[in-house]
Formats: C-alpha cells, structure tokens, sequence
C-alpha cells in the first residue's frame, strides 16, 4: 500500500513540475517580446531588453535559491 501511495505522489508532481515548466515557459515567452510591444526606437528596445535580462536572471537565482532550501536536486540530477 506505501508503495502504491508514493507513486501517486510521484505523478502528482511529475503533473505540478510540468504545469509550473509551462506556466514559466509562457512568462518567459511574453517577457522575451515586451520591447517589440513598447517602443519601436531601438535604443529604447535595448533597454527594455537589458532590463528583462535582469529580471529572468534575478529570478533565476531566487528560484535556485529556494529550491537548495527546499532540498531539491539540481536540475542536471533530474530524471
């Protein structure tokens, strides 16, 4: 029965890893074409672009940062 109950939880999360890759698949998406949406002058695109850069990479450390807490593998160990 313990076996049985930890399977399910393993595909309860495989469901929730797949649905968060998704939803941050589709931020990234829409954060990647916000200066084409915001100015057509170049420069301006530049530093809207610089700025997403930052942000997908601040976002990046807080959420490798939360998962070493949460003791989750790294992503190279994930099956």
């Amino acid at each position: 029965m313990a076996d049985r109950e930890q399977e399910l939880r393993d595909v309860r999360r495989d469901a929730v890893n797949e649905l968060i890759d998704q939803i941050a698949g589709t931020v990234l998406t829409h954060l990647s074409g916000m200066a084409a949406r915001c100015s057509n002058d170049p420069t301006v695109r530049r530093k809207i672009d610089q700025v997403v850069f930052q942000v997908r990479r601040e976002s990046a450390e807080a959420s490798s940062k939360m998962a070493d807490k949460n003791g989750e593998p790294p992503l190279e160990q994930e099956v």
